[in-house]
């Protein structure tokens, strides 16, 4: 009885360690990895930050959670470290540790054995503990099997997840060659890896995903797989702000084949615009109107304003005159009918070039709008 006595505390401390969840070392980074070699355990950091919405997730549901703490407590040295602070700064260097919270887990001689980033709840954090004390089916030994020559279709899928559960970039790049291998595009599985993964819009299987968008309907919405298209295309020309026309034109003829054409036209005007190369410019918008003519009046003012300050070819300006002609008689203006007055003034059109900014002149008055601009025109042409 009396032995029970001094039993019983031990074994209730024991108890409430437990249900306390991951016992967390306070300790250095080396100082760690040695208790985790002299017991022969993984080191599991957890790499935070003060700020990280996700990270306060994990420490305030996941690692408290008694499952998780009796798991960890046993298989692993556990240690917390803000990235941003004293040894983590120099450790997120080392570790490329550019999201939060990213979950290390070493061993004991310092490599990293698996990795993976994100909140986690207690079910699937004990999964990814179970699997990070696995050689066979951690992120290192998948590396290692990658890095033999392994190239087993099954096993690429695992690899593939592996590495986008730590929000590796390459896991992109690994989804790419190993659609790329891949003679059938329409399996469950293979749809899954384009839809998280094809990201490139000259791949193989970006182009399978926009012309068999209904194979994926069963999977996502309409909806989604337009916006998912949408997205890529404009992530690309994001990432590659120099891209010419025409590779812009195959861009748009890729993502967009039903009005491909007519979005690449759209995009030379606005690249020569840009780059205030108004020769290319005039060219192309002649071409543009007239193999997409458009009801819209700002599309067609704008277009005539750029020839009237950028060009004084006479062709150039007579369908400048026509574009700003059109304009007004769809919805009149002041902004318009100046547009018009500076035209027909640069044609040499005087009488009709004063009665256009008079009524620029009116419609600025009549609408609470600046008319200066048609006063000073007037004033040049002598009213």
């Amino acid at each position: 009885m009396s032995h029970l006595r001094f039993l019983l505390p031990f074994l209730l401390l024991s108890g409430a360690l437990s249900a306390q969840g991951i016992q967390f070392e306070h300790t250095t980074f080396a100082e760690a990895l040695n208790k985790a070699k002299t017991e022969n355990k993984l080191l599991f950091m957890d790499a935070f930050t003060t700020w990280c919405g996700p990270c306060k997730m994990l420490t305030n549901q996941t690692f408290p959670d008694s499952a998780v703490g009796a798991y960890f407590n046993e298989h692993f040295v556990s240690l917390k470290m803000d990235m941003e602070k004293g040894e983590g700064i120099e450790l997120a260097r080392k570790y490329g540790v550019e999201v939060y919270p990213t979950l290390l887990f070493f061993q004991p001689d310092g490599i990293v054995a698996h990795r993976a980033a994100g909140f986690y709840p207690a079910a699937q954090f004990l999964q990814l503990g179970e699997t990070a004390q696995d050689p066979k089916r951690n992120l290192y030994a998948l590396e290692t099997r990658y890095r033999s020559g392994d190239r087993d279709r099954p096993f690429l899928r695992q690899l593939i997840d592996a590495r986008a559960a730590a929000y590796d970039p390459r896991a992109a790049a690994l989804a790419g060659e190993y659609l790329d291998q891949e003679t059938d595009l329409n399996t469950p599985e293979n749809k899954q890896i384009i839809l998280r993964f094809a990201n490139d819009p000259t791949s193989k299987a970006f182009k399978f995903l926009v012309q068999n968008r209904k194979a994926f309907e069963p999977q996502v919405t309409e909806g989604e797989v337009t916006q998912f298209i949408s997205q890529v295309f404009q992530n690309y020309l994001q990432t590659n702000p120099t891209l010419p026309p025409d590779k812009v034109q195959t861009l748009y003829a890729t993502c967009y084949p039903e009005q491909g054409e007519k979005a690449a036209s759209a995009y030379r005007l606005m690249y020569y615009q840009e780059r205030s190369d108004f020769k290319n410019y005039t060219v192309s918008a002649v071409d543009h109107f007239k193999r997409f003519p458009t009801e819209n009046p700002d599309e067609l003012n704008e277009a005539a304003f750029l020839f009237v300050e950028n060009t004084t070819d006479k062709a150039m300006l007579e369908h400048a005159r026509t574009w700003a002609a059109k304009s007004v008689a769809l919805h009149e203006n002041t902004y318009n009918q100046l547009t018009l007055a500076k035209i027909l003034a640069k044609q040499g059109k005087k009488t009709e070039a004063i009665k256009a900014a008079k009524r620029s002149s009116e419609l600025g008055k009549a609408t609470g709008m600046d008319n200066a601009q048609a006063q000073l025109l007037l004033k040049q042409l002598g009213q």
